[in-house]
């Protein structure tokens, strides 16, 4: 049993007594640990490093499954692969894994030349040695130039370069502070893309930039000032328009470049109003616009582009009460909808003219419905993606005219799986106030009747579903004798906007009950041996919270880039994504929003009380969560701890908030999280 503390920790915080608790002098106005909000600061970098050391320590009986189970989430994925070509102009597009290669290599081919498939752009020559890399592309519909937005810090600012497809040459000119964002104009003469504030990285403004021109000269198309908005670009199927779409979150606000106007004036589709959401697409002839406007589960209505005010709009289609319109996708007389009934989701295809409809890939058990590649406007099928918990994605089409459904892709492991292993058990577990929480469980068909360790994972916010998906990674945790339950806690999106509305603002600290009444049913029916606790990002809010209402529910606890320090990054608006999240988190000027913020915020709520063991995975270039709350927070739990329990940081130094990015090198940790669990069930760990 690891009982040292860092050195870094010790001299900071100070020990008292004989071997007793490490306690930090505070006070009721201070934050001790505030200083680590300076990453800069020479004590931090050596803290994280420390604190690096520490685990390893700690996990060092351990090691062997950490590496075991990264091999064997490795051995799962095909040695090589590629995705399903898609059509735009005259080229068809995929994506290729080479033999054991981290990164794909994007590749086209001219549909009316035999033997035309080539490289356009490889992702290893730009990823190198970088443990993060994103690269966002687009094409110009006559395939004559590709651009291309790289980050390879993970910190979210792109820089877009630009190759000329006839000659293979990358063009001088540079575009920095993008967010990868952007569409070309029909003639492929103007690029428009998303540029950030340079402070909070907020998607402020599009610019339009003339190819070959100096990136200097780009000018603003449109600048919102709204700090709580964010603004994005998207083309219309057949680049007829370039639409601007302007969001908080709650209310929207879009705006088209026509493609035959592309150097003049953005047009407004409708002004913002509170509480009205709405998004665009272009059939052809009109605008279909899917919008909340008297329909709360949303609906979609049609315009002219001469008759673009709210009041204009005439009504399309809606759902039956009780559905929730979640997508939509146009083509030339038909509309397809994913829609999402009691928790379930459903996909249509219907067509205008007649009002005939037909399902998209019914099933007997819960299956996500997702549009892909549906980017002509004249294609003549639709193509969606199907998956359940233990069946492989599944890449289908739909021919328009004969209604037929062609497989196109089904994926496949590389190593040894087999569904029928496997048990998907769907549970509803009742709240006091009438509310019935979803709650699906994974595990080996060979442990039913019998507890088990499980692991408790949640989300809850922003409208976010988690939705029936062959994830494979965690098949590595249930062959290992675990259950994983997923807690859909209200916050979330999968009954739809009330089920989000009920977990957001003033209304978030329901998310943290019903994700301790999930794990409290799972081991009350009989479910779970011991209970352990998961969440990433947002999903460090519900999982900290949890962790101080009943630390002696769980066993240990994960959190991945946990975002718990909220009232102190809600409170300073320079901070990335701050004002933007107002509206799920509520604003801390706001007195009664600040009073429900405190009521639950994991840091400010670190009690004396017997804490588990913790493990918090940062990433010291995270622009979402920075790395000092996650550090903070570790810092002081350590301190206010009574019990036998230790928690633990580990950063690593070279990624953002999404960690690695490679094909394989992105499960690092995955593998190193399910081993910290693994090694405290089995008592190597404390």
């Amino acid at each position: 049993m690891l009982t040292a503390l860092p050195a870094s920790l010790q001299s900071l915080v100070g020990a008292h007594g004989d071997g007793d608790r490490i306690m930090a002098r505070r006070s009721k106005d201070k934050d001790d640990f505030s200083w680590m909000r300076d990453v800069s600061d020479p004590r931090f970098l050596v803290f994280i490093q420390e604190e690096n050391a520490h685990f390893a320590a700690a996990m060092a009986p351990a090691r062997g499954v950490e590496e075991e189970i990264f091999e064997e989430i490795v051995s799962r994925t095909p040695r090589e692969d590629e995705t399903v070509p898609y059509k735009y102009g005259e080229y068809e597009y995929r994506f290729v894994y080479p033999e054991g290669a981290e990164y794909p290599r994007f590749e086209r081919a001219h549909l009316g030349i035999p033997g035309s498939r080539e490289t356009i752009l490889d992702y290893a020559a730009l990823a190198e040695s970088h443990a993060s890399c994103d690269i966002q592309v687009c094409v110009d519909r006559r395939s004559r130039l590709l651009a291309f937005a790289v980050d390879v810090t993970g910190e979210r600012l792109y820089t877009i370069r630009f190759k000329d497809l006839t000659t293979g040459a990358i063009l001088p000119q540079t575009i920095e502070g993008a967010s990868g964002n952007m569409v070309f104009s029909k003639d492929g003469e103007v690029l428009f893309y998303t540029e950030l504030d340079s402070e909070t990285l907020r998607w402020r403004r599009v610019k339009r930039y003339r190819i070959g021109a100096s990136p200097q000269s780009a000018e603003t198309v449109y600048d919102e000032t709204d700090e709580a908005f964010s603004c994005s670009v998207y083309p219309a199927k057949g680049d007829d328009f370039v639409f601007i779409r302007s969001s908080s979150g709650e209310e929207d606000e879009v705006r088209f470049v026509p493609g035959d106007d592309v150097l003049g004036p953005a047009r407004l589709i409708a002004a913002r109003r509170p509480k009205c959401e709405y998004d665009v697409q272009f059939d052809g002839v009109a605008f279909v616009i899917r919008t909340n406007d008297s329909a709360p589960d949303f609906r979609l209505m049609r315009a002219s582009r001469d008759a673009l005010e709210a009041r204009a709009w005439r009504s399309l289609w809606a759902p039956e009460p009780g559905s929730y319109l979640e997508d939509f996708e146009v083509l030339q007389g038909t509309i397809a909808v994913t829609e999402r009934v009691d928790g379930a989701m459903r996909g249509r295809i219907i067509s205008i003219g007649s009002g005939v409809e037909q399902a998209l890939a019914p099933s007997d058990e819960p299956a996500s419905v997702a549009f892909k590649d549906n980017v002509e406007l004249d294609a003549g099928t639709i193509r969606y993606e199907w998956a359940t918990y233990t069946d492989f994605p599944c890449t289908c089409e739909i021919d328009l005219d004969s209604r037929e459904t062609r497989v196109l892709k089904l994926e496949r492991p590389a190593g040894h799986f087999d569904r029928n292993d496997y048990a998907v058990e769907e549970h509803r577990v009742d709240r006091p106030d009438g509310a019935r929480v979803p709650l699906t469980i994974l595990s080996r068909k060979s442990d039913r009747g019998r507890a088990a360790p499980t692991l408790i994972y949640g989300y809850g916010a922003y409208g976010f579903s988690i939705d029936p998906y062959l994830w494979l990674p965690r098949f590595s945790l249930i062959d290992r004798g675990f259950r994983v339950a997923i807690a859909h806690v209200r916050g979330g999106g999968e009954l739809g906007r009330v089920w989000h509305d009920a977990g957001r603002r003033r209304n978030k600290p329901k998310s943290v009950t019903d994700f301790i009444a999930c794990a409290e049913y799972a081991r009350e029916v009989g479910l779970a041996s011991t209970l352990y606790a998961m969440g990433e990002s947002a999903g460090g809010v519900i999982v900290g919270a949890a962790l101080n209402a009943r630390p002696n529910l769980f066993r240990a606890v994960v959190t991945v880039a946990p975002f718990v320090d909220l009232l102190n990054s809600l409170s300073d608006p320079t901070i990335p994504l701050t004002t933007t999240d107002y509206d799920e988190w509520g604003d801390p000027n706001d007195p009664l929003d600040r009073r429900c913020i405190l009521s639950y915020a994991p840091y400010e709520q670190l009690h004396p009380q017997p804490y588990p063991h913790v493990l918090a995975l940062a990433r010291l270039h995270d622009t979402q969560v920075a790395v000092w709350e996650p550090a903070k927070w570790i810092a002081r739990m350590r301190t206010m701890s009574t019990g036998s329990g230790m928690q633990f940081l580990k950063t690593e130094f070279d990624t953002g908030h999404m960690g690695r990015s490679g094909r394989y090198e992105q499960f690092r940790d995955t593998a190193t999280a399910y081993a910290f669990l693994i090694a405290v069930e089995r008592r190597l760990i404390g």
